[in-house]
């Protein structure tokens, strides 16, 4: 016999009549108007920032550490015709993010090159042979990373010897030593206090984009919901707002590539739903980086015209 090891704790206290009088005029039968109650929200804002939430409620991006850094280098690079490389990560997550932030700069007039790390060949992260290449090679003179880089000391470390500005935009665990990177946008930063820290990379890099492009760029959230969804981070807050509404934009998305993604997996676009991402849209693009080369995925997720 498995005996458990957690000790548990029943919630066995009832909401009182008024919640339930509360949550019947917002239109909750008596056992949802529980479980809301039982996951904290009790009161009448609670309930309306629940039920209602929009793209309105979503924080301000530049109450993340170092966004107004980021933004004004970023837009430097643009007006200097600087060259620009998007690193990202090889998972659903990764991809997601790099072609928000690409989708971005390209808004903004810029080309950049993206960069997707090989696990075999690069493994996870900021990796200095990479990085090498491309200031060598191609005369890129700002890297910004999505998804990754918090824990890139040594390779960001070598790019900023060599001149070149890297902007850190990351969700992942904080180090006890961050790098020395010209930028680091994450927000668990403890040198900010950003509402809310459980945003995914792609959560990250669309308030990148939401801040380089001063409006809320509500076409991306088809891609913040498929890379939000594949992390498995807390549909709470904003997550959960990025993902309703981006879940309505997956059903009629223009881009040709998800639009193909959703025809071979034999989607029902009606009934798209967080289940359709997490097991049939993202294993697929997560299987790009776990057998070979992850960047196609570059090409197939932006692209909103057949060459593309």
């Amino acid at each position: 016999m498995i005996t458990s090891t957690y000790d548990w704790k029943i919630n066995t206290k009832e909401p009182d009549a008024g919640f339930f009088k509360l949550a019947k005029e917002h239109g909750l039968v008596k056992t949802a108007a529980k479980i809301a109650y039982e996951r904290g929200i009790r009161t009448e804002e609670a309930l309306e920032d629940f039920l209602k939430a929009d793209l309105s409620h979503l924080h301000d991006p530049y109450l993340l550490h170092d966004m107004d850094k980021a933004v004004a280098r970023i837009r430097q690079a643009i007006e200097n015709y600087e060259q620009i490389l998007v690193y990202g990560d090889y998972d659903a997550d990764g991809m997601t993010s790099a072609s928000i932030v690409k989708e971005a700069l390209e808004m903004m007039g810029a080309e950049a090159r993206v960069y997707l790390p090989n696990r075999f060949t690069d493994g996870y992260g900021p990796n200095e042979s990479v990085y090498k290449y491309f200031i060598e090679q191609e005369g890129i003179s700002l890297i910004i990373t999505v998804d990754n880089g918090v824990a890139g000391n040594e390779a960001i470390a070598y790019a900023q010897e060599q001149g070149v500005d890297v902007i850190v935009t990351d969700h992942h665990s904080m180090p006890s030593q961050l790098p020395e990177a010209y930028a680091i946008v994450h927000p668990e930063h403890p040198g900010a206090d950003y509402p809310f820290k459980y945003l995914a990379g792609c959560g990250v890099a669309f308030k990148i984009a939401t801040a380089l492009l001063e409006t809320i760029p509500t076409e991306m959230l088809d891609l913040v919901a498929i890379g939000t969804i594949a992390d498995m981070v807390s549909l709470t807050d904003e997550n959960r707002i990025m993902v309703k509404v981006g879940l309505e934009i997956l059903k009629t998305t223009e881009r040709i590539g998800l639009q193909e993604l959703l025809r071979i997996s034999e989607v029902d676009l009606t009934t798209i739903s967080e289940e359709t991402v997490a097991f049939k849209i993202a294993p697929q693009l997560n299987a790009l980086g776990r057998l070979d080369d992850p960047n196609p995925a570059i090409e197939l997720l932006p692209g909103f015209d057949d060459e593309e």
